[in-house]
């Protein structure tokens, strides 16, 4: 299990080439969202998926091959825009994906 943030860039380049405003939606996502490497082969799925306000990024909690699970790997998210296949580009982070140092008592 690993985090994932999602490149921003390439998510809005995405919905501006079909004519939409990108979705910026802070309910998660519940379904699936699959994973592929560069080649095209599948290597994981998202558990969970949302905007997140904080961070200005979609994130997502995923499931991946071993091979990938360290921090800084590369994975292509696959999502549907106007009922069309599109990958964006994502990076394996490890989790807590916003961890703010806490002032102490």
């Amino acid at each position: 299990m690993v985090g994932l943030m999602v490149d921003w860039r390439e998510w809005d380049r995405h919905f501006g080439e079909a004519g939409l405003i990108p979705p910026k939606d802070e309910t998660p996502v519940v379904y699936e969202m699959m994973l592929y490497d560069d080649d095209g082969a599948r290597v994981g799925y998202t558990t969970s998926f949302m905007y997140s306000p904080m961070l200005q990024r979609h994130i997502a909690m995923a499931r991946v091959q071993p091979q990938l699970a360290a921090a800084g790997s590369k994975v292509n998210l696959e999502l549907t825009i106007n009922h069309r296949y599109h990958t964006v580009a994502a990076e394996v982070r490890r989790p807590p994906l916003f961890n703010p140092a806490r002032k102490t008592a």
